[in-house]
C-alpha cells in the first residue's frame, strides 16, 4: 500500500482504511519502516507566503529497486507504461539527493512546498542562506508547464533560479532554471549543487 503512494501525501486514515488497520496502527508501521530506513517522510516547508499550505508530509522509498519490485514492476518497459513511472522518477530523484547530503555528512534539510489548491515545488533546499527549488518531472521532452510552480515560487519567495530534472537528455540554462536530464543528474550536477 506505501509503494502505491510513494511520492504523494500520506494519509494515515486511508491508508489505515485501505489496510484494515487504525490511524494508529498505521502511524507506528510507518514509524517502523522509517527506522529501517526503507521509507522517508518529506515535511512541508511552512513559509508564511500564504497560510493556507498543505502540512501533511510526503512519503518516499529510498530504494526504487524495492519500490518497483513492490508494484510488480520487472523491466525497464514495464516501466515505461506504468501509471506509476512519475512517482518513480521523483522517489529516484528525491532518493539521490538525500543520500548525496548524507554522504557529505549533511543533515537533510530537504522540504516541500504545496498550497491548498495545488500548486506545489517537489523540493525545496534549505542551504542557510538560501532556498534552493527543484522541480522534478518524468517526461522526456521539456514542456513550458513545468517551470510554472517555479514561477510561482520565485514570485512569492523572491528565490533566485532553481533546478528542472526531467527524464530527458538535453541539459540547459534558463532564467527561471537550470534544466538538467536525468543522466547528467545522475552524475552529481544537481546534488553537488545541492550540497
Amino acid at each position: 500500500m506505501c509503494a502505491a503512494r510513494s511520492g504523494q501525501l500520506l494519509n494515515l486514515s486511508s491508508l489505515g482504511s485501505d489496510c484494515g488497520i487504525s490511524h494508529n496502527t498505521a502511524k507506528s508501521w510507518i514509524s517502523i519502516l522509517q527506522a529501517s530506513y526503507m521509507l522517508y517522510q518529506l515535511n512541508p516547508h511552512h513559509a508564511n507566503f500564504n497560510k493556507r499550505l498543505v502540512k501533511s508530509p510526503k512519503l518516499y522509498f529510498y530504494d526504487t529497486g524495492l519500490l518497483c519490485h513492490l508494484l510488480g514492476i520487472v523491466k525497464p518497459a514495464d516501466l515505461a507504461i506504468s501509471q506509476y513511472r512519475g512517482q518513480i522518477f521523483e522517489t529516484w530523484v528525491m532518493s539521490e539527493i538525500l543520500k548525496s547530503r548524507f554522504n557529505s555528512g549533511l543533515r537533510e534539510n530537504i522540504y516541500y512546498w504545496r498550497n491548498h489548491i495545488g500548486q506545489e515545488i517537489d523540493c525545496i533546499i534549505d542551504k542557510g542562506s538560501s532556498l534552493v527549488p527543484i522541480e522534478i518531472k518524468a517526461g522526456q521532452t521539456i514542456n513550458s508547464d513545468y517551470f510554472k510552480g517555479l514561477e510561482l515560487w520565485n514570485k512569492m519567495a523572491g528565490a533566485g533560479p532553481g533546478y528542472l530534472v526531467y527524464a530527458g537528455d538535453i541539459s540547459q540554462k534558463r532564467s527561471i532554471a537550470t534544466v538538467v536530464g536525468w543522466k547528467e543528474f545522475a552524475l552529481k550536477t544537481v546534488k553537488q549543487a545541492a550540497v
